[in-house]
């Protein structure tokens, strides 16, 4: 479950299979402020058009778009394949896809990195646009994230729907890795986001480390505040231009290792999925993070689900 979403007890997910795209719904039940069931309802396969068959459908994430759903997938870079922006219906019939400057798209001056393209998405606390941002740093905007301090910038950028164009766009600095891999693989990015105010988000960040079996990933939730930011929508490249842009600040609101004992295996799974969940007696409101298990193909992994009560300040 790569990208989810909550609305009046109904719980949305997708895949991140091109092969099968699949858009999942639950009932999403909380009993004494805790998860007792979910429960799944049905299934839509994303197929006959020809968006679907043309494009990488490597879905991430899935927002509630009114009655039809938002999606975004990264794509295939290296095939040349572009990520895309696109809206469903809730059967999951193609309605639109959304223009994207060339520095998204493969092959150019900037291009993205293959495999760490669009994963965050969120709607606008308004109704006039949405927001979304890349896992990784575009390849000529910054090094991916390594175990020493990089310049590591990713772009939060908001889509207006009126304008049919991005008009709005940020950098924000991805965490160093902090654990070292015991095989030659490693990763920090960006997984999801989630605007809470109008200047301030969630950011989900996912560290993983190959070669520490189950306990590899470390993951932490970033309040991200955009106010002095400096716009970047029309800097092509990243690239030696700190000095010259004010990155959005990020400041740390929780390590997923403070619960890592009262977890399933106590294990932090590959948390990609963020969303606001059902409020709580206490009028407070709830997260729902989920995690994509990979379908288990580098090793046995969770579907896990963790609910996490919003306490404001």
């Amino acid at each position: 479950m790569s990208g989810i979403d909550y609305k009046d007890g109904r719980l949305l997910m997708i895949n991140d299979s091109p092969s099968n795209p699949l858009i999942f719904s639950a009932e999403f039940n909380l009993v004494d402020s805790k998860l007792d069931t979910l429960i799944f309802t049905s299934v839509v396969k994303l197929e006959k058009d020809a968006f679907f068959e043309e494009n990488a459908l490597d879905m991430e994430s899935i927002r509630f778009d009114v009655e039809d759903y938002l999606i975004s997938t990264e794509g295939n870079i290296d095939k040349g394949l572009p990520p895309k922006l696109f809206k469903v219906t809730s059967e999951g019939e193609f309605l639109k896809d959304y223009p994207l400057p060339d520095y998204f798209l493969p092959e150019g001056e900037n291009q993205p990195r293959h495999n760490g393209v669009f994963e965050g998405l969120s709607m606008s606390t308004t109704s006039h646009g949405f927001w979304f941002a890349n896992e990784l740093p575009l390849v000529e905007d910054g090094k991916a994230p390594k175990l020493y301090s990089t310049d590591s910038p990713i772009r939060l950028s908001y889509f207006d729907r009126e304008a049919n164009a991005i008009t709005r766009q940020y950098a924000m600095d991805l965490d160093r890795i902090t654990k070292v891999p015991l095989l030659p693989f490693a990763i920090n990015g960006l997984t999801e986001i989630l605007q809470i105010e109008k200047e301030t988000f969630l950011v989900l960040e996912r560290s993983y480390s190959a070669g520490h079996k189950s306990q590899g990933n470390k993951v932490k939730l970033f309040l991200l505040d955009i106010s002095e930011a400096t716009d970047i929508q029309n800097t092509q490249q990243l690239k030696n231009t700190s000095k010259d842009i004010t990155y959005a600040k990020k400041s740390l609101v929780f390590d997923f290792k403070s619960i890592k004992s009262k977890l399933t295996d106590k294990i932090i799974d590959n948390l990609e999925g963020l969303c606001f969940g059902p409020s709580l007696p206490n009028g407070n409101k709830t997260l729902i993070i989920a995690s994509d298990d990979n379908f288990s193909s580098f090793g046995p992994q969770l579907n896990q689900f963790i609910v996490l009560e919003l306490i404001e300040n």
